[in-house]
């Protein structure tokens, strides 16, 4: 049996707090990643992980991710100068790497997760924030690119985080604005897609969280709408810096929750 939303074996977080971060945490992930193209996991999580065993927000932050994304690609703006021929070795080598992911999701332990999602959001944050430039990093090929989407993979089977690493990679090989959300949009949607028939098929998808997948359509859809239509008026490098600036905070607490 799954404890759904249940905080007396996981958190001693009143019922209402619970709702309140599990709602608030889905809106402010959808409205970023409606705007960016990534994120959703690293910001749901931040709010979900203080209340929710990884077992159960890695399904639901996956369902909501790909929701999101649908939403987000239905309001995009076409740009033919953009093709599959950019995130395909992301892709296709973020494939293999999601079945790693998923059987990782069982085997690890909620306090496991907290220090390591914590360390990575410290580590990744000040990257992505001063965005330093390696000449060479910028030159590399599709071989380079087809390692980040593996890992990319695993991370997203682990709890839909596929796109933390490929989003400092493109980044850092100072892709156009345009090209960094096209690749992380799609390689994105297809990890996670991916990924939720891998845990539909292993059984995680219990009967237990439709109810709260129904939730999150509702709490996920205006944001990601607006975020979509948000993309094109504000800058990119100030919303940047504010949503970083979020991620570095939430692992800090999360390391310092984790070694009271």
């Amino acid at each position: 049996m799954v404890h759904v939303l249940n905080t007396t074996d996981f958190s001693s977080v009143p019922i209402s707090m619970t709702w309140l971060l599990f709602i608030v945490g889905a809106m402010v992930a959808g409205f970023v990643q409606g705007l960016t193209g990534f994120a959703f996991a690293l910001i749901a999580m931040s709010f979900w992980v203080w209340v929710l065993p990884p077992q159960i927000a890695a399904p639901l932050v996956v369902f909501a991710s790909v929701w999101s994304h649908i939403i987000s690609l239905s309001n995009e703006q076409k740009h033919p100068h953009l093709n599959k021929t950019l995130v395909l070795p992301y892709l296709i080598a973020g494939l293999i790497g999601v079945p790693l992911g998923t059987y990782l999701l069982h085997i690890i332990q909620p306090e496991t997760f907290k220090v390591v999602l914590g360390i990575f959001l410290l580590l990744w944050c000040p990257v992505m924030f001063f965005s330093p430039a390696f000449p060479r990093l910028q030159q590399s090929g599709k071989l380079a690119d087809s390692l980040i989407g593996f890992l990319g993979g695993i991370l997203g089977g682990l709890g839909g985080f596929c796109g933390s690493l490929p989003s400092a990679w493109v980044m850092l090989k100072n892709l156009s604005k345009q090209q960094q959300r096209y690749v992380l949009r799609h390689f994105n949607f297809g990890i996670q897609l991916f990924t939720l028939l891998a845990y539909l098929l292993q059984g995680t998808l219990v009967i237990q969280l439709w109810p709260y997948m129904a939730i999150l359509l509702i709490s996920v859809s205006f944001p990601a709408i607006l975020g979509a239509k948000l993309f094109y008026k504000i800058s990119e490098t100030q919303f940047k810096h504010t949503v970083l600036s979020l991620l570095f905070a939430s692992g800090g607490f999360l390391i310092f929750n984790t070694l009271l």
